[in-house]
């Protein structure tokens, strides 16, 4: 297949008058991003860690502008544009960017740097056989590839918030994953957002549609929804017949309806969701797409729809099938018990008797690297893959002592890192400022941290007598610039959800 590459490259340098230049719309559509980006230190959260380079990819649209992935532009100080053939970069600036979704469009002020660039047009619909074009720059040189269409699949967005259709191809790319865009013929397929060895996971042109659609519209941005619910398989027809249904099991049976979802008020506990968007939903969950075959239902709400419309449903309560109207509010990873992403990007954190206390979330675990889900400790994948969506008014966030900073005073515990925080002085804390209101209320000249079950240690015991002074003396000898630093208002998670008793 390096050969195939290598012809391929060495085509797009022949005279037009060799062929008909099948490659020459991809030549002019794909731009180099450069992006120096600096984010915090997710160990010591009060620096910022050493400025960075990476190379991505960015593919021309109407505007124009430049469409790449969310992640690429992540943490960005400086962004820079360049194009096939030119040593130079000239500055560019985000315009719209959708995390939740793994989506952005940038632009360039330079006059005439659009100028021979062609916008892309948009594939009608993913292919599901055949060969797609994989297209990335390496050391300057536009270099394009041939992966194969696998299958066409609804996963999670990259913040899990949103289920969508992606593509998934095995491609002869090494090391893709970088926004690298993907053609049939001429027209986008969409964006490579990863790839795991030799299989890339492409966000389709579908969702892209969308996204621009809702960038160009006037007034504020709709952005994509979530569903809002949990929900299990209704294949057991012991189930279904416990719950009034005859016949052949249908639909899937809701369990949990979170604040802020779009089941909110409207779907109960026990309710049989059987119907969405005029889809008959099946006993494991999949409908029957015009194009793609059973695929799982989750993607109903994201295919052709923005937050704020009503989608019809149907459901079994109580016996019979009522109808419902679910209308899509917007995904919010920032108001999850274990967010993905913070809306200002900076850790809250608290360094207290060198106990160094941080809330969960996405950035935390992804200082594993791109294999956190395999060795980032247990306990915190627990309560990320377990209870993520499960935020209430009375817990926000959850609390993990990251590490301890060494000195006499923290003596015994110096080895203790990454366990969940249950109480302080007695008290619950689910936020830092919880911790820090807690520490100011010691029992009996101690300071008692209490750990959730499972780990090496249950409880922690502090002495109040030395506890300023060992602040001190820590802050000092580790550099710690700033000891506290709250977190931001967290989002309202709205009224509370009418549901049925278990």
């Amino acid at each position: 297949m390096r050969a195939a590459a290598a012809a391929a490259v060495f085509s797009l340098m022949l005279p037009a008058a060799a062929h008909a230049a099948p490659r020459r719309p991809l030549e002019s559509a794909v731009v180099g991003l450069g992006v120096t980006y600096q984010g915090w230190d997710q160990d010591r959260p009060w620096v910022k860690r050493p400025p960075q380079f990476r190379q991505a990819l960015a593919v021309v649209v109407d505007g124009p502008l430049l469409l790449t992935t969310a992640q690429m532009v992540a943490d960005a100080t400086l962004l820079e544009a360049e194009k096939l053939g030119l040593a130079t970069r000239v500055p560019a600036r985000i315009v719209r960017i959708d995390p939740q979704i793994d989506l952005a469009l940038v632009t360039v002020d330079a006059p005439g740097f659009f100028d021979g660039l062609v916008p892309s047009r948009l594939a009608a619909a993913l292919p599901t056989d055949g060969s797609v074009t994989s297209v990335r720059w390496k050391s300057r040189q536009l270099e394009v590839s041939t992966s194969r269409v696998s299958r066409v699949e609804v996963q999670a967005s990259a913040l899990r918030s949103v289920e969508h259709l992606f593509l998934l191809a095995t491609t002869d790319m090494q090391g893709g994953g970088w926004s690298e865009p993907v053609f049939a013929g001429d027209r986008l397929v969409g964006l490579t957002v990863s790839q795991e060895e030799q299989q890339a996971r492409v966000l389709p042109a579908e969702i892209i549609a969308g996204f621009l659609a809702m960038a160009r519209a006037p007034g504020e941005y709709a952005g994509f929804a979530e569903l809002g619910f949990r929900w299990q398989v209704n294949e057991d027809p012991a189930l279904a017949a416990y719950l009034g249904m005859s016949g052949a099991p249908r639909g899937v049976l809701v369990t949990t309806v979170a604040r802020g979802g779009s089941g909110c008020g409207v779907l109960h506990e026990r309710d049989i969701l059987m119907t969405l968007d005029g889809h008959d939903i099946d006993a494991s969950g999949y409908y029957d797409h015009p194009r793609y075959g059973l695929i799982r239902f989750t993607n109903i709400p994201s295919e052709g729809h923005r937050a704020g419309e009503a989608l019809p449903a149907e459901v079994w309560r109580d016996g019979r099938r009522v109808r419902i109207d679910l209308t899509l509010r917007p995904a919010r990873s920032e108001a999850d018990l274990v967010p993905d992403r913070r809306p200002d990007n900076l850790p809250a954190y608290a360094v207290l008797g060198g106990f160094v206390f941080r809330e969960l979330d996405g950035p935390y675990l992804r200082s594993w690297g791109n294999d956190w889900r395999k060795v980032a400790p247990l306990q915190l994948q627990v309560w990320t893959w377990l209870f993520a969506d499960d935020a209430s008014p009375d817990r926000r966030r959850v609390i993990v002592l990251s590490s301890v900073l060494p000195h006499a005073y923290n003596l015994g515990y110096h080895s203790v890192s990454d366990l969940i925080v249950r109480t302080i002085n007695g008290r619950p804390v689910d936020t830092i400022s919880a911790v820090i209101e807690a520490f100011a209320h010691p029992e009996g000249g101690y300071h008692r941290i209490g750990l959730l079950p499972g780990g090496p240690l249950t409880e922690v015991i502090l002495d109040v007598a030395t506890f300023a002074e060992a602040n001190t003396e820590i802050g000092a000898g580790y550099r710690v610039t700033e000891r506290l630093r709250g977190e931001a208002p967290l989002p309202d998670l709205g009224p509370a959800c009418s549901s049925v008793a278990p």
